[in-house]
């Protein structure tokens, strides 16, 4: 028996369910949402045979958009297809246990949440997103408003000083404004106003493929952006952090953040310097959301946690050197140091009960960013990275270690006081929480 999946919501929710479809191998799709472009966009991708769409008033879309929220939270799925069978009278197209559901998982907790890497614009879109350029080749495209899941006081605060910024500092290029509604605004021979004008949302995202920059709201445009690997700058509304599910889906360097609580210099910044983000200039908080999926609830645990940043600057500072970590040094730090592995081989040390959960990470790491080469095994000279109770197990050869990192100092034990105070130097980089110690051998 042959599945349907069932998929609702707006065009990053539909991306992301399109994942879980081809995940699935179900090449058959009901849709139910207020956007007929969107079924069409579905019905456009090659694992895709079939589509069915079913749709409901816009205006009462809360009513409706319940029940999708649901399942992408996991909460009673099968209770939510039944409704959604009987509401919208799906006999006519399948039994109810026919159906699966492909919504995207926002709690991670069954499945990551991945966008499709080869999701393709309708010919038709293309065609018209050339005729609104008319002449127009080089350009800058804006969107700067998505109020379909946020309130208008949502908003970054300083998009108008931004655009005027933009226009003024334009490089010769046309800046290209982009939007679901129409604005009244002044004639200006730097602008072109499309806003109102596109017939739908993957219109816009083939004039975000022309273009030379990309700056826009955390919604299907920029996710598309993040596919295609696109030059883009997104500024977020007041629920985009790194928390959200969505935000964890976006890995193209090219793609850069600004956060609602960011000022404007940031986003100038960022506008200035247009290079790909250096995966060693990503704070730990960015890096490890997007890299690592966990619980929305233990995400939030992990990088708020005061350690992360203080073993950041340690990494960073020992990046050419050999690591090796102890048991039970909790995986996300490791997982933050991975940013800082260079091209040149480098001997990652982990011990035997972890070594099965790094080698997944190095994997994931390689596939995600860089092509990387790293030796499994104990190195002459290396860092090593450890909680301080495990200090007493290694007691015997403490002395002979070049440099310690250690973190959870609940209780000083003497004898581990006393060695470190005659063989070791306590470095600046120290905090209360993480302790680095430099060999004296090692100075001289």
């Amino acid at each position: 028996m042959s599945k349907w999946g069932l998929i609702g919501l707006a065009w990053g929710d539909v991306m992301a369910s399109l994942e879980v479809a081809r995940k699935k191998n179900i090449r058959k799709i009901i849709y139910v949402g207020p956007y007929a472009n969107i079924a069409t966009f579905i019905a456009e991708q090659d694992f895709i045979d079939t589509v069915e769409y079913r749709t409901y008033d816009f205006d009462k879309r809360y009513d409706f958009m319940k029940y999708f929220c649901r399942m992408a939270n996991q909460d009673y799925v099968h209770d939510q297809i039944n409704y959604i069978y009987n509401l919208f009278k799906l006999q006519s197209i399948c039994k109810l246990e026919e159906i699966e559901s492909c919504q995207c998982d926002w709690s991670a907790t069954v499945d990551v949440i991945e966008m499709p890497e080869d999701l393709k614009v309708p010919e038709s879109s293309k065609r018209e997103a050339k005729e609104l350029l008319g002449e127009v080749k080089e350009f800058i495209l804006i969107q700067s408003q998505s109020n379909h899941s946020n309130a208008e006081n949502a908003h970054w605060p300083h998009w108008d000083a931004f655009i005027d910024y933009v226009i003024e500092n334009n490089n010769n290029k046309t800046i290209v404004l982009a939007g679901e509604k129409s604005v009244v605004s002044s004639l200006n021979p730097k602008v072109l106003d499309l806003r109102g004008k596109t017939s739908s949302a993957d219109v816009v995202f083939y004039l975000a493929e022309l273009s030379s920059l990309v700056i826009t709201v955390p919604n299907g445009v920029y996710h598309w952006c993040n596919i295609k690997d696109l030059n883009a700058i997104n500024i977020s509304q007041r629920s985009f952090h790194q928390c959200n599910p969505f935000y964890r889906t976006v890995n193209s360097l090219n793609c850069k953040d600004v956060f609602f609580n960011d000022g404007l210099e940031r986003a100038i910044y960022l506008y200035n310097h247009q290079e790909k983000t250096r995966l060693e200039d990503m704070k730990p908080g960015e890096f490890i959301p997007k890299n690592i999926f966990l619980k929305r609830g233990d995400l939030k645990e992990k990088i708020s946690d005061t350690k992360l940043s203080a073993l950041d600057e340690i990494f960073k500072i020992y990046r050419n050197e050999n690591w090796l970590f102890t048991k039970e040094f909790p995986i996300q730090y490791i997982w933050n140091g991975l940013k800082y592995i260079p091209q040149e081989t480098k001997i990652i040390g982990p011990s035997l009960l972890m070594l099965q959960e790094t080698e997944d990470l190095l994997d994931l790491f390689k596939r995600k960013f860089t092509d990387h080469k790293r030796i499994i095994g104990l190195p002459d000279k290396y860092i090593l990275f450890t909680k301080y109770a495990f200090l007493k197990e290694i007691k015997q050869v403490l002395k002979d270690i070049e440099s310690i990192c250690f973190i959870n100092i609940f209780k000083d034990d003497v004898e581990i006081e006393n060695i470190l105070e005659e063989h070791f130097y306590l470095q600046e980089v120290s905090t209360h929480e993480v302790k680095l110690y430099k060999n004296k051998k090692a100075l001289r």
